[in-house]
């Protein structure tokens, strides 16, 4: 077993990605953009044992700084994520076995011991990461936790099968919407970017999003540059006026609805739903496979969730992997930053956020 571990200007990366079925989110160029967005490293890790080949792109954090934690001593602290959506490792057909998958887990690990990682949070892949079973994981090194359900149209449905699939009330709101005189089209990037930022912002504004969802114009333009040919821009137009809009990405047959929003002048007519409905038949005409519509907030059954799941009955598994690497580390972290805080360590233990010491 060969564990190699790369940057995004490697040119393993792309190579490996060539020749294994993948998402925007384990572009080179993404992982870059999101480790400028979290202030940490991006970094990926290949193992191959003979035709058996495993990919984890990931984000390396330094604690001391994004922390501000002077307390900590001078020796560094590190911690990892995932860029933002659904990464997840990737293994090819021939290394989708539990014991081949396991025994790269166990050689990561070990590696990331020896360089003062203290904890590890990933997001898995709803499609690409399904053959997971999250009873086989070793809570001892890595805990595999489902989160919630994702909504997921099969788009080699037929076309008539998929409508009739669709909730009655929004297959009725799609032909007021229609009657209405909205259109939804699939745009070219850069002709809508624009008016795509400015109804996500208001979006977000409207809604009192996390900071985190408020992203630049700068990362929209890199964004934009790192996923190519591989996004669109969905707009819902009426008389001329864009009412909603989203980023939809397109690859290896898996269409995702990334980042969306409605003005709120709309928002009583829900042109999402026309807006959903073009994104499906248009990803279908395409020949692709999958539309993964996401799931509710923090994985909830929300009125989110209840509105995507009304476009298809089918759903998948949003899973996580976490793991405590160094426990001496972890409790170093979590009660200097409790300290910071002015908090109690119990304050930190009722919440199932991890790491316990990013929580607030």
């Amino acid at each position: 077993m060969n564990a190699q571990v790369i940057s995004p200007t490697d040119s393993d990366w792309q190579k490996c990605l060539d020749t294994i079925p993948h998402d925007f989110y384990h572009l080179p160029g993404y992982l870059e953009l999101e480790a400028q967005r979290h202030h940490g490293n991006p970094e990926a890790v290949i193992v191959r044992d003979g035709e058996q080949v495993f990919f984890l792109p990931y984000i390396i954090r330094d604690c001391h700084q994004t922390l501000e934690l002077d307390r900590l001593g001078s020796d560094p602290i590190y911690d990892i994520i995932s860029p933002y959506g659904y990464p997840g490792m990737l293994v090819n057909p021939a290394g989708q076995n539990p014991t081949f998958i396991a025994n790269c887990l166990n050689t990561i690990y070990e590696r990331w011991q020896e360089k003062n990682i203290c904890s590890v949070f990933l997001r898995l892949h709803p499609i690409i990461n399904s053959y997971i079973d999250p009873t086989t994981s070793n809570p001892d090194r890595f805990l595999i936790r489902e989160r919630g359900d994702v909504v997921i149209c099969d788009l080699t449905d037929d076309a008539e099968e998929i409508w009739k699939q669709m909730r009655a009330s929004h297959r009725t709101k799609i032909n007021k919407l229609r009657r209405a005189g909205f259109i939804a089209n699939m745009e070219k990037v850069n002709e809508y970017l624009d008016i795509f930022i400015d109804i996500y912002l208001e979006t977000m504004s409207r809604v009192n999003a996390n900071a985190a969802y408020f992203f630049t114009r700068s990362y929209f333009e890199k964004f934009c540059e790192a996923l190519g040919e591989g996004l669109y821009i969905c707009v819902v137009e009426i008389d001329g006026e864009a009412a909603a809009a989203s980023l939809v990405t397109e690859y290896n047959g898996i269409v995702q609805y990334h980042l969306g929003g409605t003005k709120t002048k709309f928002l009583p007519q829900s042109p999402t739903t026309i807006m959903f409905d073009r994104v499906i038949r248009w990803g279908q005409q395409r020949g692709n496979k999958y539309l993964n519509l996401g799931g509710g907030l923090g994985g909830s059954r929300d009125s989110l969730y209840h509105f995507k799941s009304g476009f298809s009955d089918r759903v998948a598994s949003f899973m996580t992997m976490q793991s405590i690497v160094n426990q001496d580390l972890y409790d170093r972290l979590t009660h200097a930053r409790a300290e910071t805080l002015n908090k109690k360590i119990s304050e930190f233990e009722n919440t199932s956020f991890f790491p316990l010491y990013r929580s607030c």
